[in-house]
């Protein structure tokens, strides 16, 4: 059986700290940040439109790394596997968590994830066989690469054996993530039937 993890399979994932913390230094930067401007605006007398523009950057900067952040989420979230039969999974391990609400109800939300993620490589690593919770990846209908990843449609079959369209980006970054890309194009326009 073949693994994909951001953090790879040997080493601990810190999914939880990198988004708890993540979180909280977007927050404290656009705090700071604010003040710092406001301190300065009122030293130097800067214009209300040169207040407004600072603002807007400084706003557009903790969009951008709310993004990455969410991004880099996401990625270490997504887990993929290979069964000894040649049939690809997915599995996004945070819709298998139950969303919480509010900054403690994330935090708690961001360390169950974690824990099922770490739950999940041991399962697939000791038993050998894909998750119960995973898709399987029928057919690549679209992949579309990019410098910070790829874009992916795919058909897949869920553990009930129903079938329906799904997309991801797949951020750069996964251990072993050629032959990863490799078994995703190898799948586009149903050409999974192919041997290896």
């Amino acid at each position: 059986m073949q693994i994909w993890t951001a953090s790879g399979r040997e080493k601990k994932n810190h999914y939880a700290a990198l988004s708890i913390f993540g979180i909280l230094g977007i927050v404290v930067l656009a705090m700071g940040l604010g003040v710092a401007f406001s301190l300065l605006a009122l030293i130097f007398e800067w214009t209300k439109w040169t207040g407004l523009l600072i603002c807007v950057g400084e706003t557009a900067l903790a969009v951008w790394a709310a993004f990455r952040l969410g991004r880099r989420s996401r990625k270490d979230s997504l887990l993929f596997c290979l069964d000894d039969n040649g049939r690809l999974f997915a599995v996004d391990v945070s819709q298998l968590v139950p969303v919480h609400r509010g900054l403690l109800g994330y935090g708690q939300m961001a360390l169950e994830i974690q824990k099922e993620i770490e739950r999940l490589k041991r399962q697939m690593t000791e038993q050998k066989e894909a998750p119960a919770r995973g898709e399987q990846i029928l057919s690549v209908e679209r992949l579309k690469e990019k410098e910070s990843g790829c874009r992916l449609v795919c058909q897949v079959r869920n553990l009930e054996g129903r079938e329906y369209r799904r997309r991801w980006f797949v951020a750069r970054g996964y251990e072993n993530e050629a032959e990863l890309l490799w078994q995703l194009q190898r799948r586009r326009s149903g050409r999974s039937s192919l041997q290896f």
